[in-house]
């Protein structure tokens, strides 16, 4: 029995991304859900991409629930809304141990995850305008706030990069990548095929343009060897603090809330907490690098 938990585990690391980039609710609640929905499509033709659409639909399903309003629709928005991110986890742990994973896919993942998030945020400012008869306060909080959200999940995607790019050597810089993405489109363009693949690189293109004006990590070498173990040293704890209110914060906030028919909490929460919390770990992160480039300076 310990031994086959053990395995168990195993394989659920070995579906796992860097998990210090991880968000703890993601590795103690909905991972481990995902696990379970892996071992049972694993054997079966269904496709990463096609769990990613599932994702999808449950979070539309979702959506529609929290636009009525009501205390049973919250509800049933909240339940659909677990599930949503539990999908959402499970496509990219399929993709890893079927060696599977593509750019398309990725693509595709952090599409539906900004639409999901888009019509959700919507859908609970619609249902408690419904609920309360003020639409002009709702929407007066909610919309600062959802910006507040749609804002810190491309900055802790942006943390993501950093640490990736500099530790383990990937995707350093998204300019370059933007280029790739585009000749690729471009050759797909004149052979007149892969539509679908082509809307989703140029909308891809155009957040990553959208979010990133420079490479996510210098390429003068200054983040070698024992540089690199000390900006991780430093980086390290600020990470933890940007991802602890990441995108699954939120979900898990507004699932929790829903279940306890107390939604309006969770608004004030992104408007106030979440833009505050925001604007601290940037200024941790101001810091940490002018630390790191004077200690640099001064060898």
């Amino acid at each position: 029995m310990i031994d086959s938990l053990r395995g168990y585990f195993k394989q659920y690391r070995s579906m796992l991304k860097a998990t210090e980039t991880e968000e703890g609710l993601d590795l103690i609640l909905f991972r481990p859900f995902a696990f379970v929905l892996v071992k049972i499509f694993q054997p079966t033709p269904v496709t990463p991409n096609q769990i990613t659409l599932i994702s999808l639909i449950l979070g539309l399903i979702s959506g529609y629930c929290f636009w009525q309003g009501s205390t049973a629709w919250v509800l049933t928005g909240a339940i659909f809304l677990f599930w949503t991110n539990v999908f959402d986890c499970a496509d990219g742990m399929l993709a890893r141990v079927r060696g599977s994973s593509s750019v398309i896919g990725y693509i595709l993942d952090g599409m539906v995850d900004y639409i999901t998030h888009i019509v959700v945020f919507v859908s609970i400012l619609h249902g408690l305008s419904l609920r309360t008869g003020d639409p002009g306060f709702i929407w007066g909080i909610g919309v600062p706030g959802g910006l507040s959200f749609a804002w810190w999940c491309a900055m802790v995607d942006r943390f993501r990069n950093q640490w990736q790019a500099r530790v383990y050597q990937k995707r350093t810089d998204p300019a370059e990548e933007v280029r790739e993405l585009r000749e690729i489109s471009a050759e797909w363009k004149s052979t007149g095929s892969h539509p679908g693949q082509r809307l989703l690189i140029n909308f891809y293109t155009f957040y990553v343009s959208l979010w990133y004006s420079g490479p996510v990590h210098s390429q003068s070498g200054e983040c070698e060897g024992r540089h690199l173990e000390r900006w991780k040293q430093l980086r390290l704890p600020v990470m933890r603090m940007a991802i602890f209110t990441g995108p699954t914060m939120h979900l898990f906030l507004i699932i929790a809330t829903g279940l306890t028919d107390t939604l309006l909490w969770y608004v004030w929460f992104s408007l106030v907490f979440g833009t505050l919390w925001g604007l601290l770990v940037l200024a941790l992160k101001f810091w940490t690098e002018r630390k790191f480039r004077m200690e640099i300076a001064k060898e």
